[in-house]
């Protein structure tokens, strides 16, 4: 009688200690520092708007081995979360056995089992919740790897296009530095310069040679790169022979942080932890309570085996397990994943401050980034007006040859430099694409022709 007036109370104490989880509110109601007017495209290498480069980015989702090794690890959790399930029901076994002494049955068996433990205060229900929030942790790290995949693939591409431009840069350097040596040459020949101006033109040259080895191998590491992502062997790699970088895509508008970010896959993710954490530390609580457990059996015994399904006999038990005295074990545990719950909730709101300044990181060298571009393009412009300034001198004997060297090597470099200059402001805007990206694009294959979606609304 007492046993059965303590259920009650331990029914009450039980709904009382439950696992309060508290996320402090992160709001940021300052939007980033720059903003655009452009809507974000989910499939953000299509504001490049490159065929190539967009089918390269279709095959690696389609065919990257690292992203279909995340995707198998996803499957794998997914198939936890039916397991997980299978406790809300009965288990049944069916049991056999015979023994026999010299070819005669002595003695047969047949029967059912099963066990079922009822879930009174929620665990079971809890450690299902915890599998399903660890699937949705993977899924937030399968978006990630997507993110990444087509990150490289576009930076691979971009790299490969400003290689192949530079190649064509240095061919005509090439050919106008042979063509200034072959007046340099005419000029020796009527006495008008030493013979160190065309050693120096030569010089000159074969600089320029230099930077052109320098150029095939930095081709094929690119290649070798791009051809990684996509899962495919070089020898398999067909890329178009693009000699201009796109255009920079229109910076695209991006609102209040809160509402852009929070569904970037590593925010996701922290916020799926936390939640598998509340309910693994749900699972603790309901430790520490009575389990009930009702067990049946239905089974038939004869010493021969064509009279053993006529007489049967079964059996209903159910059993009470009540933990009374662990050394404390289950209330450390209990209080073990208390402080391992916190700890992740403080992680979570580092993952966005993290974020956020990332994004405005980006943005500061984007602004850095294009200012030295279009310092360079003037200054190229500059550089080409004393060029020919100093070419007219030179040939009119005006000025010596020491000038016209400084003022050939101040354009050459300056070709390169810009060349280079505009493709950091590319992989600057790659990185930019990546940090506001959730990286589900599955979205963009079920929906090609609705591209520009908010992508703060997407889950």
């Amino acid at each position: 009688m007492k046993f059965i007036l303590l259920l009650p109370t331990l029914f009450l104490s039980a709904c009382t200690q439950t696992s309060d989880l508290t996320i402090d509110n992160i709001e940021h109601t300052n939007p980033f520092i720059k903003q655009g007017d452009s809507k974000l495209d989910i499939s953000w290498w299509h504001s490049f708007n490159n065929d190539e480069l967009s089918q390269f980015v279709s095959r690696g989702l389609k065919d990257n081995l690292s992203l279909k090794a995340q995707d198998l690890r996803l499957k794998n959790s997914a198939i936890n979360a039916n397991i997980a399930e299978a406790d809300f029901y009965p288990s049944l076994n069916v049991n056999s056995s015979a023994s026999s002494r010299f070819g005669d049955i002595e003695n047969a068996s047949f029967g059912l089992s099963s066990s079922w433990e009822l879930d009174l205060w929620g665990g079971i229900a809890s450690a299902e919740n915890k599998v399903i929030w660890e699937y949705k942790a993977q899924e937030a790290l399968y978006r990630a790897r997507a993110n990444l995949v087509a990150g490289n693939i576009t930076n691979a591409w971009l790299s490969l296009v400003t290689e192949q431009q530079k190649k064509i840069v240095l061919a005509s350097q090439f050919q106008r530095t042979q063509d200034a040596l072959t007046i340099i040459h005419r000029r020796f020949s009527m006495g008008k310069n030493s013979v160190t101006n065309i050693w120096q033109q030569q010089n000159l040259l074969k600089s320029i040679e230099v930077q052109q080895e320098k150029n095939i191998a930095v081709l094929y590491i690119n290649q070798q790169v791009l051809a990684l992502w996509l899962g495919i062997t070089t020898d398999n790699l067909t890329t178009i022979d693009l000699t201009v970088l796109p255009a920079l895509p229109e910076l695209p508008a991006m609102g209040i942080p809160m509402d852009m970010l929070k569904y970037r896959p590593d925010i996701e993710q922290a916020f799926a932890k936390i939640q598998a954490a509340n309910e693994h530390l749900a699972v603790a609580i309901t430790n520490q309570y009575p389990r009930l457990t009702l067990r049946a059996n239905y089974s038939t015994s004869k010493t021969s085996v064509k009279d053993l399904l006529d007489d049967w006999s079964g059996n209903l038990i159910a059993s009470l397990t009540l933990p009374i005295f662990d050394a404390g074990v289950k209330k450390s545990i209990v209080e073990q994943r208390k402080l391992s719950l916190r700890a992740l909730v403080l992680d979570y709101q580092q993952v966005w401050l993290e974020a956020i300044a990332k994004v405005n990181q980006v943005l500061v060298n984007e602004t850095q980034l294009s200012k030295v571009a279009k310092n360079l393009v003037s200054q190229l412009d500059l550089a080409q007006r004393t060029e020919k300034l100093t070419t007219i001198k030179y040939l009119n004997g005006k000025t010596n040859y020491l000038n016209l060297l400084k003022a050939q090597e101040s354009i050459l470099l300056l070709e390169r430099q810009i060349i280079d200059a505009n493709k950091k402001v590319m992989l600057n805007r790659v990185l930019l694409y990546r940090e506001l990206s959730h990286g589900d694009f599955s979205i963009e294959i079920r929906s090609k022709d609705n591209k520009n979606i908010d992508i703060g609304k997407q889950s």
